[in-house]
């Protein structure tokens, strides 16, 4: 039994788990919408998107650890946090490369496995396409030799996957359709899962650099640019879902998420506090990390709300 225990604690943390909260609260968010629109759900198709997501979001987070081991990037990092510089399991001597590997392997070919099950279970080979695209954005995001993150793309890459891919494509096993309010409703999803790999970025940008990676954070070169930028990005969201709610778009339910102005306040604060060391910006990132969930959450609960009195 121990070492049962002892095998999981080894691959939750490998794996990153803590972090699905980034795909877990997108999934909810598109079935929520999806509901709001049919007033019909699923629970089959819902939990096989649900843990479809989550393997592909593990494996994602496992090649990053392996490609970042590859290109030094980790291994040279003497900044990681709990938020930031991988896992450490490589470094550390816990696991090897390829254990890592197949680990991310493993996770990709449930993931697969999931989605064939959703086609057949559905009938919609439509879902192949949020699939593959999903799959491919959470794999070349460092991997070898697209790098979307050295290449400047990988702000874009984690908006896309966490965002229009994950919130549409769980809309779409529910509806098998597309509409213009999913579409409207995975945009803040999207950019909050970013909020959150930017902020990191922070937290590794000596590495990062070292790397040549060309994330946001190094093409400005100055910390309190990149965090004047992070805000004009929080308001945006915020502003998004408000004024969306407002002028009839999303539910009037949504103004919910007004009750997290307070830590909306408490974020911004933070933002504009003088740092002498990244490590002080940790309070910062968790708190980005519970605001997306928070957020995400609150907006799907809007959606499912109105839904039943609609």
């Amino acid at each position: 039994m121990n070492k049962m225990i002892d095998f999981l604690k080894l691959w939750f943390r490998a794996y990153r788990v803590p972090f699905l909260s980034a795909s877990i609260a997108p999934v909810i968010l598109g079935t929520a919408v999806a509901w709001y629109e049919t007033n019909k759900f699923d629970i089959i198709v819902g939990l096989l998107a649900f843990f479809g997501a989550i393997f592909g979001h593990l494996g994602a987070n496992i090649f990053n650890d392996y490609y970042d081991h590859i290109t030094g990037n980790d291994d040279n990092n003497p900044d990681f946090t709990p938020f930031s510089g991988g896992s450490r399991m490589i470094q550390n001597g816990i696991l090897m490369p390829d254990q890592i590997f197949r680990a991310g392997m493993t996770a990709f070919l449930i993931a697969i496995i999931i989605g064939v099950m959703l086609v057949l279970y559905i009938h919609r080979p439509a879902l192949i396409i949020f699939g593959i695209i999903g799959i491919a954005l959470g794999y070349t995001y460092t991997a070898l030799p697209v790098k979307l993150v050295y290449r400047g793309l990988g702000e874009l890459a984690i908006f896309l996957a966490f965002g229009p891919v994950t919130v549409m494509g769980a809309y779409f096993v529910q509806t098998g359709k597309i509409s213009i309010l999913i579409f409207l409703a995975s945009i803040p999803a999207g950019m909050m899962v970013m909020l959150i790999l930017y902020i990191n970025e922070i937290l590794d940008e000596n590495a990062d650099r070292r790397a040549n990676k060309k994330t946001i954070i190094v093409r400005v070169a100055n910390p309190i640019k990149a965090l004047h930028l992070y805000r004009i990005i929080m308001y945006f969201i915020t502003g998004w879902i408000i004024g969306l709610s407002v002028f009839g778009f999303f539910p009037y339910f949504s103004l919910i998420v007004l009750v997290l102005l307070p830590k909306f306040i408490l974020i911004i604060r933070l933002s504009k506090k003088p740092f002498s060391n990244v490590k002080e910006i940790l309070p910062l990132s968790a708190n980005t990390i519970s605001f997306q969930l928070m957020l995400t959450i609150f907006l799907a609960a809007a959606f499912v709300a109105a839904g039943l009195v609609s």
